[in-house]
């Protein structure tokens, strides 16, 4: 089976860090290239800065839409990395995402199928909300793929927000986002520049952030 078309998008913000070399042009190439990069692979633009933003390095976005199955947000998020494997370098540490809706009131459904949930439109899931209660989990689980000791390891990171799907009279918006209200302690420690939803994604970035600092390659991306 052929691996999927790429579209691979460099962003300005990925060239904002160098590393002293020595030597001609060569040997200035050769040692850029084994500098390690993230990649990070989505169809959305707005989970892209998220991730970028939250993580503080750069990171390089690759454009493409991946074919869920059906099975765990685990199934699910290892699924996706399987699927761009191909993209796993010496230096280049592959990531995605996914997120759930769990429903209190639906017995956690939708879950990982939040997705295609909302496809139903946002007026109909402030109508079931109505009905059943609000009360639901948003949650991210983010994926990573990269070389260790001439092996391809992987690594999954997960983070979630407590809240409610609230009614908004008079407001408009076909976003989940702006009918979420997560509960106030979920708040606490939380830079408040973080949007609502993205408590949990937050979450589940640092805890990635705090493996690439482990592994000692946080610092030879940028980061401080």
């Amino acid at each position: 089976m052929e691996c999927p078309k790429i579209e691979l998008e460099t962003n300005s913000d990925a060239c904002n860090w160098t590393k002293e070399v020595k030597g001609g042009p060569r040997d200035a190439e050769k040692d850029r290239s084994e500098l390690p990069q993230i990649l990070f692979i989505t169809s959305s633009l707005y989970k892209y800065n998220a991730f970028r933003g939250f993580l503080g390095v750069p990171v390089k976005l690759v454009s493409l839409e991946m074919e869920e199955i059906q099975g765990s947000k685990d199934e699910i998020i290892m699924d996706k990395l399987q699927k761009v494997r191909h993209l796993v370098t010496k230096s280049n540490f592959v990531f995605v995402d996914d997120t759930s809706i769990h429903m209190d009131g639906l017995g956690g459904f939708p879950g990982q199928y939040a997705k295609d949930f909302l496809k139903i439109g946002i007026p109909k899931v402030l109508e079931i909300a109505s009905k059943v209660g609000g009360g639901c989990v948003y949650s991210t689980i983010i994926g990573v793929m990269h070389m260790e000791e001439e092996k391809i390891v992987s690594k999954l990171f997960s983070g979630e927000v407590t809240g409610s799907i609230i009614q908004r009279e008079g407001f408009e918006s076909n976003e989940f986002k702006d009918f979420f209200l997560p509960k106030k302690e979920e708040c606490e420690g939380i830079p408040s520049s973080i949007g609502r939803v993205n408590i949990g994604r937050y979450k589940a970035v640092e805890k990635a952030k705090k493996y690439l600092i482990g592994i000692g390659v946080y610092g030879l991306l940028g980061g401080n």
